[in-house]
């Protein structure tokens, strides 16, 4: 597992703003839980606000999806006997159904040094007949799902830098020209003045 090998992106205009030690603190006292390492280092970074995938900091709202994740679940008899921790719940309506999809974003707790992030929520599973069921889906690793989702709002690195290389490639004889142009507009100048 990659421990804490997030790829956060340092965007102006949209920046990651991490929330403080004691705000963590307080919010695994008062859910009275304790959060993976891999998730505090998250919070630490972007979780008062993330430019790729904001979760919950607010703890009446915590609490809240805690409840409907649960509920959610016992209606399917799915992972009733587990420690789980739903850190984002999201609504979007999908206009291809015409109705409202909800999703579960959560921890399985019950093996603390390597929790496995699930999603649990409507997909889609017939286009032609727009059909949808709820589905449980194994994510795995929070840090690939998080550095997955980057990849895809920002790109992958690896294709910027070559992007970076041809462009300089490419700009280089461009440069070298008004290079030249202007070192002998700077002679010419030169030998005139004597």
């Amino acid at each position: 597992m990659k421990k804490n090998n997030f790829r956060f992106v340092d965007h102006s205009e949209d920046p990651n703003v991490g929330l403080a030690n004691e705000e963590i603190a307080l919010l695994q006292k008062e859910l009275n839980i304790q959060f993976p390492e891999t998730y505090i280092y998250y919070l630490q970074n972007a979780g008062r606000r993330s430019n790729v995938f904001p979760v919950e900091h607010d703890i009446v709202k915590l609490k809240k999806y805690q409840k409907q994740l649960k509920e959610a679940l016992n209606e399917r008899n799915l992972l009733n006997t587990e420690s789980l921790f739903c850190f984002q719940y999201n609504i979007e309506y999908e206009p291809l159904i015409g109705e409202d999809f909800e999703t579960f974003y959560f921890f399985n707790l019950s093996d603390p040094k390597s929790p496995d992030l699930y999603a649990f929520g409507d997909f889609i599973i017939n286009y032609d007949w727009r059909g949808y069921a709820k589905e449980l889906t194994n994510k795995e690793n929070f840090v690939d799902f998080i550095n997955e989702r980057t990849k895809k709002k920002f790109g992958s690195r690896l294709l910027k830098k070559i992007g970076n290389i041809l462009l300089g490639i490419l700009l280089a004889p461009f440069i070298v020209t008004v290079l030249i142009i202007v070192a002998l507009q700077v002679l010419i100048e030169k030998i005139k003045n004597q």
